[in-house]
């Protein structure tokens, strides 16, 4: 395959849809070494950075001490260095003397792995690579290729977008309720993809209330089994919303109340109104349907880490982060407890929200 040719195609957007099929017909019947090399050329033509020397430069500059300025424990700044290990710099803390390294509470922690194999498990999550494909790539266990990235999307959680302003669109998606990896007491199994037992939207759903301004900025977050409360909806956006927003939703009771209580200027579109002036729900309604499509490629996601693939989908599918942006987000992280396997397995069935 002439790989110089057929990148210059791609990027000069000079091939029909019907060339693109064909091209996609081509590339997936290619034996997987080839599309991987194929993959490597376009990302080192594009200009592309890989994550190796960047994951690198930020443990560097960690190293040096040009982020780390407090304890990360009691946030005194009166430290000294405690010796390397493995490659990081350690420190003491003279109040809480406790000892801490440049990668403490960052997405690196507690792994006894080194930057290599990290660089490239980061590499396969940017393209969306199954569990399986990432634990074989990086020669790890499948078990720890899923707990590495629940790290990374529990420190890339609170890095969705802070603040939603101006026109902001909101609406329900739902998914169906799974228990995959767990064993409620009480409950048959069900098979995958088995239907609810209820037409319509019932218990047996998992509500995943979206909001989306017209700056393509959007927050989503699992709300509550069936349709949400107004007080739920407050948990999840009153401190997403600017205060001069204006919502834009359907005729849901829940978002009258949820608007009025906060005092929130309130566009209702009737039924069967598509549009009512420059107000629309139609940006929300597209990113409902490239939500489903993301996680349907992952074959079943667990109620307890919907969040956490909702979080996946806003940071990078939706912002379209470069890698760099990525790692330094991570890195930046104010999480107080780095994340280990024990925080994933014991995360609750149904993470909604308690009010």
């Amino acid at each position: 395959m002439q790989y110089n040719q057929l990148y210059k195609l791609i990027k000069g957007g000079f091939m029909e849809k019907e060339n693109c099929d064909e091209l996609k017909a081509k590339f997936d019947a290619l034996p997987q070494e080839d599309q991987e090399a194929f993959e490597a050329y376009v990302k080192a033509s594009s200009g592309v950075r890989s994550s190796a020397k960047t994951l690198k430069k930020l443990v560097a500059s960690k190293k040096g001490g040009e982020q780390k300025k407090a304890c990360p424990y009691c946030q005194s700044e009166h430290f000294v260095k405690f010796g390397i290990r493995r490659g990081n710099q350690w420190y003491k803390c003279k109040s809480c003397e406790k000892t801490f390294s440049s990668v403490t509470n960052t997405f690196l922690d507690c792994t006894k792995k080194n930057l290599s194999t990290w660089e490239t498990f980061v590499d396969c999550m940017i393209d969306g690579r199954t569990v399986r494909y990432s634990a074989k790539k990086c020669k790890i266990n499948k078990n720890t290729a899923f707990v590495w990235r629940h790290k990374i999307l529990d420190a890339l959680a609170e890095y969705q977008d802070q603040n939603l302003q101006g026109v902001i669109e909101v609406d329900d998606t739902f998914f169906r309720l799974s228990y995959k990896g767990s064993k409620p007491i009480g409950r048959k199994p069900h098979s995958r993809g088995e239907p609810a037992s209820k037409r319509g939207v019932s218990k047996e759903q998992v509500c995943v209330s979206c909001a989306i301004d017209r700056k393509r900025r959007a927050y989503s977050k699992v709300t509550a089994l069936g349709r949400p409360t107004a007080q739920a909806l407050s948990v999840a956006f009153a401190q997403r919303f600017s205060n001069n927003s204006t919502l834009c939703t359907d005729k849901d009771s829940a978002y009258i109340s949820f608007a009025a209580k906060n005092r929130f200027k309130h566009v209702q579109l009737k039924s069967g109104v598509a549009r009512q002036g420059n107000y629309h729900v139609q940006n929300v309604n597209g990113y409902h349907s490239r939500l489903k499509h993301f996680i349907r490629q992952f074959k079943g996601v667990s109620t307890k880490y919907l969040d956490n693939y909702v979080v996946w989908n806003n940071v990078i599918n939706e912002k379209k982060r470069d890698i760099m942006a990525l790692l330094k987000l991570c890195f930046e992280s104010k999480t107080k407890n780095a994340t280990r396997w024990r925080n994933v397995s014991h995360r609750p069935a149904v993470p909604v929200i308690k009010v």
